[in-house]
């Protein structure tokens, strides 16, 4: 058995230990950093290039294009040097497994990968690929092989050895993988685009989801040759539970033309998503695509709770009586129908009228079209109310909601039926409402829901609403007693990954080096975008500090909530 020659070796702070893994140009050795006691990867080119200055100067290309990135699903770069001819760079380890590998173990156990892992994996690489795009650097090799899944959770892309620099160009030769290169890649290298990159991530998804590459043969020309000329297998042959819209959105992202593909990772993925919520049933939506768990070794994100947790089902729709010239008009012989419907409704006016306790408020069951609210600090409520607008929820007990505004606005006042406190509400508005534990002093009570869950390893968000929500309006700082602020988080970091938090998603952040996270069960194993820090980090502003109690939540620089941190969660609401 030959023995590397390199093992045992100490490149600048770094002590080689075994090998990792070969690629086309360099060998990937486990290691220590004897300095600063962690594990590195380090990256050392093979010895039939070390004699070769174009394939040297592409090594440290690499380097240099990676090293000055910040991205969680990009493996970061330590340190780079050469040392006795010896080309080579230290890099952050990922202790797990490529994707490869875990398709092959689904591919052995004739199974498919999950829906959700499948978005969870997609979204990371798509977010990948077009930060390195924004910075002018196209991959030119993605491939499962150069996807790491590590045992925390965390998707990190690497080997950006064939990098193009689209500022400089490259030669014509023809790099990349047979199985996931793009057409215009096949022809001649230095026609890639970024939308290449993006072939490949669709030719992964496609894999992913079938269960098979759209392309495939012992010859690597051929293959290449297929990607060129052969129009690719319908998916649904492949997978009959995928539907018509996931069919349409593989088969665009691995267009011949790349004018004709997706134009950014983040729009693949969007309509990948969408596509695949098509597939639900309406009420069965747990049993998407009912494909395995994720092989031994891969984390979910299915991890111990936080009893007591505000509830995340998001607030339904309110039910408003529509104006009588927009309803309608209804069909021949659906007369009887219809009187059953407005039987149903008055009764339900009447039932509320009759049982419910709507003192000091008189409600007429025939309201006045003309009726309006005009508030002045010096008035009382007008009695007069429009018509009541209805909103089913698991306790029904109505509750006069109203919007206090300059005395010049005439307001309307609804009665809605609401989830209310044991406590009868009060009808004036109270500026000093104290909050129960965990949560926020809310500011627009009938604003946007966000529950947040943290612990002393991770700080989650969560958009328990219904609409999509801008992650970089959100800013979180940690406040001492006297309101001086301590530590900051903006969401605009988030925005750098992803820039959405759709309803029922999270995002996160993370300590390093937590042995077990909190990874809430209503985030299930999807993040649209996550950092992880150090404990002493500057961003670090919800973990149990003795300078503080409370953190506040900022909307668009306005304060919409504060949050105690030893309560473990919080909600507020936001327009």
């Amino acid at each position: 058995m030959t023995t590397d020659p390199l093992i045992g070796r100490q490149l600048a702070n770094f002590l080689l230990e075994r090998v990792l893994g070969r690629g086309g140009m360099a060998q990937v050795y486990y290691g220590q950093d004897i300095k600063l006691q962690r594990p590195v990867a380090i990256k050392v080119i093979d010895a039939r290039y070390r004699d070769k200055p174009v394939y040297a100067q592409r090594f440290v290309k690499e380097a240099r294009s990676v090293a000055r990135w910040r991205h969680e699903n990009i493996i970061q770069i330590y340190y780079a040097d050469d040392q006795d001819g010896l080309y080579f760079y230290a890099m952050e380890y990922i202790d797990g497994q490529d994707l490869a590998s875990i398709l092959a173990g689904y591919a052995a156990q004739g199974e498919l990968m999950p829906s959700d892992d499948v978005l969870r994996i997609g979204r990371a690489i798509a977010s990948a690929l077009d930060y390195a795009h924004k910075h002018g650097v196209i991959h030119r090799d993605v491939k499962p092989s150069n996807v790491m899944v590590s045992n925390d959770g965390r998707i990190v892309l690497g080997d950006f050895g064939l990098a193009l620099d689209m500022q400089e160009g490259s030669s014509g030769e023809a790099f990349g993988t047979p199985h996931y290169i793009s057409p215009e890649q096949a022809r001649r290298s230095s026609d890639v685009v970024p939308q290449s990159d993006l072939y490949s991530l669709g030719v992964i998804l496609f894999e992913m989801l079938t269960g098979v590459v759209p392309f495939d043969d012992p010859s690597p020309t051929s293959v290449a040759l297929q990607h060129i000329t052969q129009p690719p297998p319908s998916p649904r042959e492949l997978n009959p539970q995928l539907g018509e819209a996931v069919e349409a959105v593989l088969l665009k992202a691995i267009s011949k033309m790349p004018q004709d593909r997706y134009q950014s990772g983040a729009a693949l993925m969007d309509a990948l998503e969408n596509a695949l919520t098509l597939n639900v049933p309406p009420t069965e939506a747990q049993d998407i695509l009912p494909l395995p768990a994720m092989p031994a070794g891969v984390i979910t994100g299915q991890l111990p709770t936080v009893a007591q947790r505000p509830d995340v089902s998001p607030p339904p729709a309110t039910a408003t009586q529509p104006p009588a010239e927009s309803a309608p008009r209804p069909k021949r012989g659906n007369g009887l129908l219809a009187s059953v419907v407005l039987f149903l409704f008055l009764s339900l006016i009447a039932f509320f009228w009759i049982f419910a306790d709507l003192s000091p408020f008189s409600v007429p069951l025939v309201p006045l079209p003309s009726a309006t609210l005009t508030v002045t600090p010096a008035e009382a409520f007008s009695t007069d109310l429009p018509p009541l607008a209805v909103t089913e929820t698991e306790t029904i007990l109505p509750s006069a909601t109203f919007t206090q505004l300059p005395p010049s606005v005439t307001p309307t006042a609804t009665l809605t039926a609401t989830r209310t406190p044991s406590a009868t509400p009060s009808l004036q508005p109270t500026e000093s409402a104290t909050p129960s534990s965990g949560v926020a002093t809310p500011k627009y009570f009938n604003g946007q829901r966000i529950l947040m869950f943290y612990d002393a390893t991770g700080f989650y968000i969560y958009n328990a609403s219904a609409n999509n929500r801008s992650i970089s309006q959100f800013k979180f700082e940690r406040l001492d007693v006297n309101d001086k602020v301590l530590n900051s988080f903006g969401g605009w970091e988030w925005e750098t990954i992803y820039g959405i938090l759709h309803p029922g998603r999270c995002m996160r952040l993370e300590i390093q080096k937590s042995q077990v996270y909190l990874r809430p069960a209503e985030c299930g194993p999807r993040f649209s975008a996550s950092f992880t820090y150090g404990s002493e980090d500057q961003r670090v502003f919800w973990t149990v500090n003795p300078a503080s109690e409370e953190f506040r939540v900022l909307w668009q620089g306005e304060e919409v909530g504060r949050c105690q941190i030893a309560a473990g969660s919080c909600e507020v609401y936001i327009p």
